[in-house]
Formats: C-alpha cells, structure tokens, sequence
C-alpha cells in the first residue's frame, strides 16, 4: 500500500495548493483533498507512486492521457484542472488535480445493496452518456470499475481515473471494498488473454458495474487473479434478474450482450447501450404515470441490440396552465432603449456598521457571540436582493430598495462603497472576477468595476428586472418583468440576441450546461440556448411559477403557487415525475444526493427521491419560508418570513436547532462556511457565525427516557 507522502498544511507548487487532508489510497498512489489557494477552490489532488514514474514512457504517457482527459468536459466526466510535480527529499511526485466530489464513490454504495430500478437505470444512463462521449472523441477508459465513479452532493455520477490505467500495465491489486480482486473484477476477456483492447472492453467493464447496481454484487467471484481470469474468459454470464426479480428482462438481456465473450458480440458502441436505458427510463416513467405499462411487453425486449436506440419517442404532454396571466407592470422611461452609456461612479455615502446590541438579536444566552456585526442601510432588503461574496471572501456585496449597492467587509461589516443605482434593487447583484453586475427596478444593468465601483457600462432594458443576472462564458443574461430575456456581451454591453417569453419573469434563471433554464410568472418552463438564445423546449405546468428552478446533471425540479413540485427532462422538457400537495411553493428548493427538497407556505418541508418523486419524509416549519432553502453540509436550513431559521437533517428530517432572527425577512441568505449573511425588511444587514451552537437561542430539548 504506498506509504503517506504528506501531511495537513502542507504546500504544494509554491504554495498553489494547499492539502487540507488524505482521502484515499490506491493502487497508483494517494489521494488528497487539496486547497487551491489561486483560484480558491477545493480540489482533489492523486499523487501517482514515483515507481509508476521512473520510466520515462510513463512520464509522457501520463502527461499525454492527462492533456487528452482535461478535454472530457461532460457532466459526467470528473473534471482534470491540473498535472504538475512536487519534489521532496530527492524524489517527483507527479501528479493530477482535478474536480474534488465530496460524496464518495459508488463502491461504497453498491455493498450496500441493488439500487432501487429508477435509481440504477438513471445512474446507468449518466455512466453511458460519459462514457459514449469519450469513445467519440477517442479516449478509452480501460479501468471501469466502481471505484472510479464517483458521486456529486447532488447525487450524480462522474467517471474518474480517465487514460490512468496505461500505467498500471502489470499491476493488479485487491480491493477490500469490492469483496474480491479490484482491477481483475472488472477485466476484459480480452485484457485476460492479453490481447489488445478497445472501446468494446470498456463496455464490458460497464457492464459488469450494471450488473453490480442491479444485484448489489459482482458477477463473479474467485480466490485469485488466474480464476477470476478463467471465469471472464469462459463462465457463463448469470442472470441479473435471477438475483433480482425487479430487474427487467429487457435490461438482463442488455447486461449479457455489453458481457459477451468477444468484442465482436458486444454493442458496437456505448451510445447503443446509452439508447436503450434512455428507452427503459422513459418506458418505466411511463408505467408509473399510468400512462401504460410495457416495460416487459415485449417493445424493447425483441430490439435491444439495434432498433430500440433509434426508435423515435412521443414527448410527454405538457399540463394546461389554468391560471390567467398576470399583466407586466409598465415604467416610465428616461433614457433611450438599448444604449450603452458610461457614467462617474456615485458619491458615497457615510455610513458605518453597528456593533451587534440590538436587544431583538442578542443570544438569550451568555455561552457565546452568535450575532457578529449589523450594518443598517436606507431601505428596506427584499425579494432576491441576496447579498454575494467576492472570490476571496472578504467583501460581500449587498443590494437594497434605497437604490444603492453596498460593499460591506465580511469580517467586521465596515463599509468599503455605496454605489448609487438611482432606483430600487431587488435582485442579487452577480460577482464576477473583473466586474460586478446589478440591475434596477427601472430595468437599467450597471456593470461596476467590484474593486473601486467605477461604472463600465450601462444598459437600458425595457422593463424593471426582479431577477437576478446569469452569466455564461462572455454573455450577460437578463429576464425583465415583460418576458424578456436579453443575451448581452459581458465585456462592452452590446445586446447580442432577444428571447420572449411573453409573460413576467421574476424568478432566478438557472444556466446548466449550454443551457438556460427559467420559469414565467403565468406558469411556463423555458429552456434556450445561452449562445444564441434559440428556443430549446417549453413546459407549460397547472399554476403560477415565482420559485426558482433547481438542476441536476439531467433534469430541472420546479414548483408552482398551485402545490405541485415537478421533474422535467431538462433535455426534452418531457414531464418525469409530480408530487401535488397543499400550498403554494415560492421559492427554489435544493438537491442532496438523491433527494429533492422543497418547502411550502403551508409550513412543510418536504423531501422527495429525485429520481421518482416518492416521499422520503416530511417536516413540520415553524414560519412561512422566505427564500430558497439552503445546504449546509448534512444539514438543510429554511429561513421564515418572521426570520425564523430552522436546521434540519437532510437524511431524516429531524430538527437539530431553531433560531430567532426576530427580522421580517423576505431575500436569501448567504451562506459562507460557518457564516451567514441576510438582509432584513428593516434595511439591516446582519452577519451569524453559526458554528457558535452553543449560542443559539432555541435548542430541540431531547425527549427524557422513561
């Protein structure tokens, strides 16, 4: 097992990373989660063996994979930020940077059992889809197992460990975690006989880890690495459906083909394979929606090789909006549209933070200072005035109603700028490294340089905008009370392309991908190209939409004013799951691993399967929620409108701690490590330091035993 190579607090590169802690030990070396202090994010750091490095074609082999892994931008491709080489005690330790993903690897998950069907077929349809698009562009994988797919916070799959396996030519090793021989488990027939390998030994491996999802274990078992070896080589492949009578045939059958004994025998390509489970998703949503029930009728079943994956599907109908449209408000207009002007930067004003003394937010409890600063603006802070944070987290940028943009120390609140809008801001302004962005209320976008609030341009909209600005590459995207959606050139303010949606967006737009995903008052779901702004799909749902959207890798979750909680397709816009109930929900939810919450006026907190829609569990609130709810590690925190917070835990729903702001709230909160900052009805903005437990004001008394 390689020996620890370093330590917490160490440097790498000059100080470019930090190591924050070991993670995993492997066959090629160690793993650490890292800090990269230059583009302050958390990275995953694999600290390759330096025997695996004492050959030079090693060292260009593993320089080539690395350039040819870092082009894999997928979804559901771990992605490589860096290569580089630490030199400590005479010795080079290569290695590679990339994507930190904090939920673990799915071979944890799988001796835990089969995946429930839904689970496993939508997992399998990720692993395909990453793996089809490294086959397209040439790059095999050669070492699919299951410890090399790794699990987001939201609960999705990334394929790790791209173009690594060439170095471990002749190295095999026991995985304790698997039950059985690690890299042998998933071995090619091919790679057994030593025989050259392509694309179609990847297949095998992949299906060997679907056959692993669906039954909890491996297909085959041995003592060692010549039996395992016979076993891939000769024994025939066992039936997924024997060991799990849940398991379709139709997807049994497709599980045998990807583990043929030949290449020849196998699907020609991943994309074939990515068809099908595509088809058994839709087949199975179908059947749950009691649309009808074919999963084992016979469509799929007789086709799984070649018709199924090209077989056109009828797209879900979109619900009917039952609601009217509310009509967009109008404003008066002072300037010409579509102009880009530059002005001097505002005059600032005098004002200064307050110690927290406040009586209404002083801790009922002397253990401990919860409440850290207030600063008090002119107006009162509402709808998704949220305030954000700059790249180093030592300012926070807080919009308010008195038209001004305060720039606040995060650490004491001291004021650094006031930029003066000229008209109320209710939406978050949005930081980017070389300029600030805020729009008003009488449709006017500034783009502020953040360090000195200089004016870099201005444009003129049409109608006053309520949500906040989504950025993607060098495109600026605006939605406006009228519908509009605007694409502008972030560097000079140019409009580049126009989208109507026809009716109010107040709503925050969500960008994913290539795409933007939004939600207008009267009830309609858009999906658009952020390059060109063309329309991708629409969602028309039974009731009125102010909620943000919330994405995963492939799929939008909404609510409505009328109660229903919905899943869409986020390529196709096809309807997947509903889950009605009674109350309005006005605000986005959030995504923990496999589970989607939401709250609703009627004071619930809900947590659903994000995959089907199934009740997970159910939480009774305190207070109307006021913003989206928030993720703080394992906990979910919902911010009342009479300034309630409330903590729950994300994999039961039990309350943990309740705190009372006693601040009419109605904007998001910010969340910053153990900090949160919010901006209250009353114009104040307050920052809590929420490691502070002991100083909460309200703790869950634990029930005596009897």
């Amino acid at each position: 097992m390689p020996p620890k190579i370093f330590a917490r607090g160490e440097k790498l590169e000059d100080g470019h990373y930090t190591v924050l802690e070991e993670i995993g030990v492997g066959g090629m070396g160690v793993v650490y989660h890292c800090r990269d202090e230059l583009l302050l994010r958390d990275v995953a750091i694999k600290m390759l063996l330096p025997s695996l490095m004492a050959d030079k074609k090693n060292l260009e082999v593993f320089k080539e994979e690395a350039r040819l892994a870092a082009q894999l931008e997928h979804p559901n491709i771990v992605t490589v930020y860096d290569i580089g080489v630490e030199s400590r005690a005479n010795r080079d330790h290569h290695f590679v940077a990339m994507e930190y993903l904090p939920g673990g690897n799915l071979a944890a998950r799988v001796t835990q059992g089969p995946l429930p069907l839904e689970h496993a077929l939508n997992w399998m349809k990720q692993l395909a889809s990453g793996l089809s698009f490294a086959h397209k562009r040439g790059v095999v994988h050669q070492d699919i197992k299951a410890d090399n797919i790794f699990i987001t916070n939201e609960g999705d799959l990334k394929i790790g460990d791209f173009g690594l396996a060439r170095l471990l030519v002749g190295r095999v090793y026991l995985n304790s975690s698997t039950k059985g021989m690690g890299t042998p488990a998933y071995m090619s027939p091919e790679l057994c006989r030593g025989e050259q390998q392509d694309h179609r030994s990847d297949i095998y491996s992949m299906g060997i880890l679907f056959f692993e999802m669906c039954t909890g274990q491996l297909p085959f078992r041995a003592q060692g690495m010549i039996e395992m070896a016979m076993k891939h080589t000769s024994a025939p492949v066992p039936s997924a459906k024997r060991l799990n009578p849940h398991v379709p045939e139709v997807l049994d059958k497709v599980i045998k083909r990807m583990m043929a004994k030949t290449p020849e025998e196998r699907y020609k390509s991943m994309a074939d394979v990515l068809g099908i489970v595509d088809d058994l998703i839709f087949e199975l949503r179908v059947a749950r929606m009691g649309l009808a029930g074919r999963l084992e009728t016979g469509r799929l079943a007789g086709e799984a090789a070649e018709a199924a994956k090209n077989e056109p599907r009828e797209k879900a109908k979109s619900l009917d909006a039952n609601s009217p449209e509310p009509a967009a408000p109008s404003r008066p207009r002072t300037k010409s549209k579509d102009t880009t002007k530059v002005v001097a930067t505002s005059s600032q004003n005098k004002l200064e933070a307050r110690p927290a003394n406040d009586a209404n937010l002083t801790p009922s409890t002397n253990s401990g200072q919860l409440v850290l600063w207030k600063f008090a603006s002119h107006g009162p802070i509402g709808w998704s005035a949220a305030p954000v944070q700059d790249r180093e987290g030592k300012r926070i940028f807080v919009p308010s109603s008195d038209g001004r943009l305060y720039c606040l120390s995060s650490e004491t609140g001291e004021l650094n700028f006031a930029y003066d809008a000229g008209s109320p801001i209710l939406s978050a302004p949005l930081y980017l490294a070389d300029k600030l962005i805020v729009s008003d209320c009488l449709g006017v976008t500034h783009a502020l340089n953040p360090q000195t609030a200089e004016t870099l341009w201005q444009y003129w909209g049409q109608a006053a905008i309520l949500a906040p600005a989504a950025a993607y590459g060098n495109t600026l995207i605006l939605c406006d009370m009228q519908g509009q959606v605007t694409g502008l050139d972030l560097r000079q303010g140019r409009k580049l392309w126009n989208f109507s949606a026809g009716d109010a967006i107040v709503s925050q737009p969500r960008v994913h991908g290539d795409s933007l995903y939004f939600a207008s008052r009267g009830g309609s779901v858009f999906s658009i190209a952020c390059a060109t702004g063309r329309l991708n799909w629409k969602f028309v749902s039974s009731g009125n939409i102010v909620s943000s959207p919330v994405t995963s890798v492939d799929t939008v979750y909404i609510g409505t004013q009328s109660g229903s909680f919905f899943a869409l397709d986020a390529e196709a816009g096809r309807l997947i799951w509903e889950y009605p109930m009674a109350g309005a929900i006005n605000r986005g939810g959030a995504i923990v691993f496999t589970s989607v919450m939401f709250a609703t006026n009627s004071r619930w907190l809900y947590c659903c399967e994000k995959y089907d829609g199934s009740l997970k569990w159910k939480a009774p609130l305190k207070a109307k929620p006021a913003a989206n709810l928030i993720v703080q590690g394992s906990q979910i925190l919902s911010l009342g409108k009479d300034g309630t917070l409330e903590s729950f835990d994300t994999r039961n729903g039990a309350s943990l701690w309740r705190y009372s702001l006693k601040k009419e709230v109605e904007s998001i909160p910010l969340i910053s490590g153990s900090k949160l900052f919010f901006g209250a009805v009353d114009g104040e903005v307050i920052a809590l330091d929420l490691k502070n437990e002991a100083a909460l004001a309200y703790r869950l008394e634990k029930p005596e035993k009897k």
